[in-house]
């Protein structure tokens, strides 16, 4: 297949594009300058004829979210979304489906949610998200549309856990504030292959929550990481210290949600890192 990719060169981006391309699929980057021009052409060239578009892109939210730091965390994700479905609904031979990404952080930040829930969370994050889907929902009925919202994703070589793992590395790990916020996580192999499975499941369309079958709290997560690195978890973290570091942004790290992959369930899927355990483990080796 021909599948364009935005946001191919952050995190995520960067896994998809190798695996797909390992796969056989050819792999169209929509570069952060074709989103810089005035003119949608070079958009419109890229999209020509591509079968999927996964939308990825937008600004890292892991920073301090001073004034200037928010409205670019906002206006990344709903300005290249707008963009992106503006002219694929004008385009005469349109894609098969649409994959927009979001985040579990649209959930409020108490109770287990399945994709069903319409309940929506509070503050900056959840506003992003709601804003953010609201853009993707303006697609062509005739296009099928997944928002996958993703919950923490876990890889050795990139975003959160090498992070969360270096305070135990050090033996001074600990739960983070309370211990009792959400922690709802997936292992980039799994993000990869339901990516996939979402692509090749033509009947799944809508919310998809991309996490694994295994929610748990900050104190569940903090107590296995430190059984597998055989470190000891003895000083928390206070909140104070987060909110020093990240101003508004500590809710990341200091607040979470708890979902449930029920759609990915339903359709099939089999998740090859249901356990936290297992997952660590994997990076361990």
């Amino acid at each position: 297949m021909r599948i364009a990719i935005s946001g191919n060169s952050g995190f995520i981006g960067q896994h998809l594009t190798e695996f797909l391309s390992v796969g056989g699929d050819v792999v169209v980057p929509l570069k952060h300058a074709m989103f810089r021009s005035r003119s949608d052409e070079k958009l419109k060239q890229a999209l020509t004829g591509c079968d999927v578009v996964i939308n990825l892109a937008g600004a890292t939210i892991n920073q301090r979210w001073t004034r200037k730091a928010k409205r670019k965390i906002m206006n990344s994700r709903i300005y290249t979304t707008r963009r992106l479905v503006s002219i694929i609904n004008e385009m005469e031979v349109k894609p098969e489906v649409f994959i927009s990404a979001s985040a579990i952080g649209i959930y409020p930040d108490n109770g287990i949610y399945s994709e069903s829930s319409t309940s929506v969370g509070t503050g900056f994050l959840s506003d992003v998200c709601i804003r953010w889907e609201d853009e993707a929902q303006k697609l062509s009925r005739d296009i099928r549309l997944v928002v996958a919202r993703f919950g923490v994703v876990l890889s050795k070589d990139g975003g959160a856990l090498p992070k969360m793992l270096l305070p135990f590395r050090f033996f001074v790990g600990g739960k983070i504030a309370s211990g009792k916020q959400g922690f709802s996580w997936i292992h980039i192999e799994d993000v990869l292959h339901a990516m996939q499975f979402i692509i090749e499941h033509k009947d799944l369309s809508g919310v998809v929550n991309l996490v694994a079958p295994q929610p748990l709290t900050n104190r569940a997560f903090t107590k296995v990481v430190a059984e597998v690195m055989h470190r000891p978890a003895w000083l928390p973290l206070p909140r104070r210290v987060f909110r020093y570091l990240y101003g508004e942004g500590e809710e990341l790290i200091t607040k979470g949600q708890q979902a449930y992959p029920a759609r990915l369930l339903s359709a099939g899927y089999v998740f090859r890192y249901s356990d936290i355990r297992l997952a660590l483990l994997s990076f361990m080796m």
